[in-house]
């Protein structure tokens, strides 16, 4: 694997990994199916409607909080809304930063990768880490075409929950809502989203890139 060195390494707290792969008769069908799933990844906004099971909502917006109607770009930011009790100080919503998207190719591999970190609401003036995991934690999101394969992944590392934050009932929500993902109810949100990454929907989307 070639992105042994793109996901951070895990040094603390939780992991989470989830993994799908697509197969296709020759390697010009995953190629044209890879440029596909790599819209699919970098729109954000789409993310709902390419999970099979949304569980959360995802907007991709500027440091004005105002919505961006196009693909990630580093420094862009991702405003989440799960379910459950949101954040306080955020209006409710949790905060990542667009911190990285790496792109390689080669004759027969291809790969694309974004990379989230928790942030700050760059509206709000405390500073506070607006997510329920501390800045530490990350998320790589990746796919990518080999052969004739085509594959998504997510990994989260170095996920601890944030309870550092000034306001009490912001570390009381964190608490709650990051001890859930800990014991696994985000599993089923990445899970979902990296098999609506590669899904096929029919021949005809293949035929559309060819």
């Amino acid at each position: 694997m070639k992105n042994k060195n793109i996901i951070p390494e895990q040094i603390t707290g939780k992991k989470l990994d989830c993994f799908e792969t697509v197969e296709f008769t020759d390697a010009r069908e995953a190629e044209n199916f890879y440029v596909i799933a790599k819209d699919r990844l970098l729109e954000v906004n789409n993310w709902s409607d390419v999970s099979d099971i949304p569980f959360a909502s995802f907007c991709l917006v500027d440091q004005y909080n105002q919505k961006l109607n196009r693909s990630a770009q580093i420094d862009d930011y991702v405003r989440i809304d799960i379910p459950g009790p949101g954040l306080p100080s955020s209006d409710g919503y949790d905060w990542v930063r667009v911190e990285n998207i790496i792109s390689e190719e080669t004759d027969k591999f291809r790969q694309t990768v974004l990379s989230l970190r928790p942030s700050a609401d760059p509206t709000n003036e405390n500073g506070d880490t607006a997510h329920f995991f501390k800045n530490l934690a990350t998320s790589t999101i990746l796919v990518e075409q080999n052969h004739n394969q085509v594959s998504a992944r997510y990994a989260g590392r170095n996920e601890i929950i944030n309870t550092e934050n000034t306001a009490f009932t912001d570390n009381l929500r964190n608490f709650l809502v990051g001890l859930g993902a800990k014991l696994g109810a985000s599993f089923p949100q990445w899970k979902s989203l990296v098999a609506g990454i590669v899904k096929i929907e029919d021949n005809e989307e293949k035929q559309n890139h060819e």
